[in-house]
């Protein structure tokens, strides 16, 4: 007697006595004796016909393609959004009340609760010859978790030495390569592509807002939209650049590849990306390149550029990331791609020799997420074939696509100080609007009313602080316009006497504030008024907290989850305008579809509001929590001083001991600093805090810090990296800095002018002074007056 033993190895089971199953139902049906012997002599039997080919192999899905593995399912738990979490329940077949019963189990923890679920899921009867991948895939998407169920049906992780999860039979289902399985995109799929990337910008990029501050106040791209002023780097100096030139660039004959857009705060580096979008689909500029990606940082946790670009696709547009990222590879002259906001991600843009060596390095486009280890940035994208932002950043994938990166000024420095990677980049600088795009903006916020609109000209060209320290920021006009709109006379008048911009945000604030409360009582002033302020005041602490440590931390989006402790903070906030929180539900979704417990983006409308607000709770922490305050200031904001700037500037404005607090810590870091260069360093930048500060203590506690005997040249030249702006001009005339040299070599406005000539009046210090420039009337006339006070020794005028 013959003995026959079969191993149930799931892949034997699929392959031999699925078959073999089919002949021994055939001969019972047929009533068929057979003994042991000839169960042997048929189970070889159907060996050799499998090998012939005249047996089927697979009736069903390969077991190791259909079944998910508990870590991918770990994964899944990780990455679903705790809103989800009755959405993912529910579409698996779990009941409701279930699902709260393991949530409360769980302690509340949405992933441990999730992967409770997946594995219930798991164990739960399917369909006979079922692919759970694909059930699974399909759930996914059903719920809008498109991009997770592409990476699901991607397939599990190879095996690797790590010992992590492995694909079973991989080698023998799949080629090596996850290119060469990529079915090409057809013209006609690449072509949908587009429409579909059009659609999205029209919808929601090309819109602007007519108050910055309200997502429903956007009207029609065409309507507002207004040149900027750009600079193009030309060696040393800076050149103008017109918009439309700007395809006309050429490095060495040939347009360049990789081009970084320097701008201050609010000067319209995300407009700028908006007009690139707007000309591409209206066909005038861009019209050469068949796909132009726009990927804002801030929105996004993905690190691939496939995986962002099928986000933007319709849900029926069949493309998969792999076909998407294929043709992006295949095709890169045919794409433009321009990332804004490099400075609203964590992370540095150049890699080490050794990846696994700093994983903290990996450039995170949501920091709120959990860093990712090593072996997934390094190794995680080989299965897709898709391709990391920093890789293109860096031109290491995609050299040959043109590629446009906005960001502030201190974030550039990392690619400046690369020696190999600046040579890659052109720079070009969006200095916001100029005199002439300043007029057309004001008229076109008010289209019906150009009296009121050449009065708000007018008034900031007589106001030189306006004129010429914030007017050539878009959204500080932007934020002018609505408050010359709505205030009356009186509250025009706090508007008139702005100096800084923190002035400019606590008036704009107070604004809304106000602007909201009157909407609850109607009298303006009197106890129930100014009650209700106070409580608005109340409900936003919450908010300028959670502004805080978002800032600290590079967290520029929020969840609802984030302000489910103070829920009626969050509304308020929305109300208020300090907060916004699009509707990004699909429009033609039924109304009794709409999930309820889909969450919404929350976020600030712009990163300035953000750190104001995070300002005020800095001040608030100085008053609470004295020794935070100081570990925050010296250990956090000081060391990454640059990327605060304006945090420093909204909280030394807030109270007159905050700033001397501030002031001192400056005065310590430049004193280290004098010690070990043996020279005066950050001179200006401190120039500007104190300021902003409008504190005559802050500003003599500097005066008197600076050794007299040391001297200050300051030199304002036509081209510098960071020269001092007509804000740190006015800063030093506010000071009276000892300064014993100064030389100007730009154009200068009424405000700079005004303030170079007080400071050759004023400041006894001074020994030489050079000017090759077009000064404002104003210079002449204040020397007129008080040229006799002047100590310079030696003049170039």
């Amino acid at each position: 007697m013959i003995r026959l033993k079969v191993k149930r190895d799931r892949g034997f089971v699929t392959h031999v006595i699925s078959p073999f199953s089919r002949v021994l139902y055939f001969c019972r049906m047929r009533r068929t004796s057979y003994t042991m012997d000839g169960f042997c002599i048929l189970y070889l039997l159907l060996i050799l016909l499998m090998r012939s080919g005249d047996v089927e192999t697979n009736p069903g899905p390969n077991t190791a393609e259909s079944t998910v593995s508990e870590m991918e399912f770990l994964k899944l738990a990780r990455d679903i959004p705790p809103s989800y979490y009755e959405d993912v329940g529910i579409s698996l077949g779990i009941p409701y009340a279930q699902l709260q019963a393991i949530l409360s189990e769980k302690l509340k923890n949405f992933k441990n609760a999730l992967m409770d679920v997946f594995m219930k899921w798991n164990v739960m009867q399917q369909p006979p010859h079922s692919n759970k991948r694909q059930l699974l895939a399909d759930k996914l998407r059903e719920i809008d978790l498109g991009d997770l169920s592409d990476e699901l049906l991607n397939g599990p992780p190879i095996p690797n030495s790590t010992g992590g999860p492995s694909r079973l039979l991989e080698s023998q289902t799949k080629p090596p390569s996850a290119e060469s399985q990529t079915k090409p995109l057809s013209p006609e799929m690449v072509e949908q592509c587009a429409r579909d990337f059009k659609f999205k910008y029209r919808s929601s990029l090309c819109k602007i807002r007519t108050d910055p501050l309200n997502p429903a106040s956007t009207v029609q791209f065409k309507d507002m939209y207004t040149n900027l002023f750009l600079q193009e780097e030309h060696g040393t100096e800076k050149r103008k650049l017109d918009y439309d030139d700007i395809l006309d660039l050429k490095v060495n004959g040939e347009f360049p590849k990789r081009i970084m857009v320097q701008g201050e705060a609010g000067a319209g580096k995300t407009t700028f990306c908006a007009k690139i979008a707007w000309d591409w689909i209206e066909k005038r500029h861009f019209r050469e390149f068949v796909w132009v990606l726009i990927v804002p940082l801030r929105e996004f946790k993905q690190h691939t550029i496939g995986t962002i670009a099928k986000s933007y696709l319709a849900k029926n547009n069949p493309a998969t990331i792999s076909q998407i990222t294929e043709y992006i590879r295949s095709n890169p002259d045919k794409i433009f791609i321009a990332f804004d906001g490099l400075d609203e991600v964590s992370g540095k843009i150049m890699k080490t020799e050794s990846c696994e060596s700093q994983p903290t390095d990996q450039m995170q486009l949501q920091p709120s997420q959990p860093s990712a280890t090593s072996s997934e940035a390094c190794g995680s994208l080989s299965e897709t074939g898709d391709i990391e932002l920093r890789d293109i950043l860096c031109s290491d994938q995609l050299a040959s696509c043109p590629v446009l990166v906005t960001t502030r000024p201190w974030r550039a420095v990392e690619v400046r100080s690369d020696g190999d990677l600046v040579k890659l980049y052109t720079f070009i600088h969006v200095e916001g609007f100029n005199r002439e795009n300043l007029s057309v903006y004001i008229h076109k916020y008010f289209p019906k009313n150009d009296d009121k609109a050449n009065q708000l000209i007018q008034f900031i060209n007589d106001n030189d602080v306006l004129s010429e320290n914030m007017a050539h920021y878009p959204i500080y006009v932007a934020m002018l316009c609505l408050m010359w709109k709505e205030c009356d006379e009186q509250k025009l008048k706090g508007i008139k006497s702005l100096k800084t911009f923190a002035h400019i945000f606590k008036e704009m604030i107070a604004f809304l504030k106000e602007h909201y409360a009157q909407k609850k009582v109607k009298k303006v002033g009197s106890h129930p008024f100014l009650a209700y302020l106070k409580q608005i005041d109340e409900l936003l602490k919450p908010i300028a907290k959670q502004a805080l440590s978002g800032l600290l931390e590079n967290t520029l989006m929020y969840s609802e989850d984030d302000f489910q402790m103070c829920p009626d903070s969050k509304v308020t906030a929305c109300q208020v305008g300090i907060l916004s929180q699009e509707d990004r539900i699909i429009a033609d979704v039924d109304t009794h579809e709409r999930n309820s417990h889909v969450q919404l983006p929350v976020f600030f409308p712009h990163k300035l509001f953000q750190e104001y607000m995070a300002g005020v709770h800095l001040a608030f922490l100085y008053e609470s929590d004295r020794n935070e305050f100081n570990r925050l200031i010296k250990r956090v904001v000081m060391p990454r001083k640059e990327e605060f700037r304006y945090l420093l500037y909204f909280t030394v404005s807030q109270n007159k001991n905050i700033a001397t607090n501030v002031m001192h810590a400056l005065l310590l870091e430049l004193y280290m600093d004098r010690a070990e260069s043996g020279e005066l360093t950050d001179v200006d930048f401190i120039v500007d805090v104190a300021f902003e500060s409008q504190d005559p203590d802050a500003a003599a506690l500097l005066k008197d810090s600076v050794d007299s005997s040391e001297g200050i040249e300051l030199n304002i030249f036509t081209f510098m990296y960071r020269y001092p702006t007509a804000h740190t001009v006015a800063g030093y005339a506010y000071i009276g800095l000892h300064v014993v040299a100064l030389c100007i070599e730009v154009d200068s406005g009424p405000t700079m002018s005004l303030d170079v000539a007080e400071i050759i009046c004023s400041i006894p210090s001074l020994k030489e002074v050079y000017l090759d420039s077009a000064l404002h009337h104003c210079f002449f006339e204040t020397l007129a007056r008080k040229g006799k006070e002047a100590k310079v020794s030696g003049q170039c005028l």
